[in-house]
Parts: C-alpha cells; structure tokens; sequence
C-alpha cells in the first residue's frame, strides 16, 4: 500500500449502461494529448485513442502519471485493471468508468484505499438531442481536465 502522495486520484465517471461514459473518456485522452503534447507515452505504443473501442492510455505528463481506463462495465475485472494501473504503472492519476452502482463503484473503493487515492466521481452530461452527444461528452472531457489542473494534479 502506498499513501505517500496525498495527490493520487482516481476520477471515476459514472452513469448507466450507453450514457456517453467512454466516449467522455476518449475525448478527455484525446484533449489531455493535444493539450501537452509533449508527453511521454507509456502504453501503449504507438499512442493511439481508439476511435470505438474501449481505451486504456498511459502517459506521463511533466512527471505525473495518468492513465485513462474506459472498460467500466460489470463482469470486465475493473478492479484488476484498476489494480495493474496503481500498482504496475505506477499511475498517479486514474480515470476510468463505472456504472452507479455495484461491483464497479466497489471497484474504484477498492483500488483507491488499498492504493492510497483520493476519489473523485462525476457523471456525465445527458441531453435529448442526440446531434450534441459529441458536443457535450468534449465539453465535459474539458471540465474534467479544468478540474484536474485547478486541483493542480496536473
């Protein structure tokens, strides 16, 4: 267990089943890139943001380690992906999905008072117009990361 680093966080982004979850995540890996482009990345490599698929990026950002997990569905083994982020990379800041409730807000418990992280958990923005689903998952990928630098994590 490692409760050295009172900045470790893990940022949960919760909802149910087809709400924008992973899509918020992609946006946030894909603005948190473009934002500082000189980062180092860890896994993979070549840095690649899936376009569909579920993600799982690692990179270090002047020397903070981020990893972005968007796998959150139940019967995925969050907490052994969660685990291999806190305790494999090493990651300082953890970002991933879970549904409101059951085994993957259990999940995100887990992890962060074995690992010594502060929990952060949010949802993401609904809207009926299904034309600003991108318009609205980018606006809180933004927040996140607003939120994420005014905490000063990154």
């Amino acid at each position: 267990m490692d409760t050295n680093n009172k900045n470790k966080t893990i940022l949960a982004v919760w909802n149910a089943g087809a709400k924008g979850k992973s899509n918020t995540l992609r946006a946030f890996a894909n603005l948190l890139l473009r934002t500082y482009p000189s980062y180092n990345p860890i896994f993979p490599i070549p840095m690649k943001v899936h376009a569909i698929d579920d993600i799982r990026v690692v990179v270090e950002i002047n020397g903070v380690i981020i990893g972005v997990e968007s796998q959150g569905d139940p019967n995925t083994h969050l907490q052994d992906r969660l685990t291999d982020l806190a305790k494999n990379y090493k990651c300082d800041i953890i970002l991933c999905t879970t549904r409101t409730r059951g085994e993957t807000v259990h999940a995100v418990y887990h992890v962060a008072n074995v690992w010594g992280y502060q929990t952060i958990l949010t949802s993401t923005y609904q809207i009926e117009d299904e034309t600003q689903h991108n318009l609205v998952n980018e606006l809180k990928a933004k927040h996140i990361l607003d939120l994420l630098q005014s905490l000063g994590l990154i």
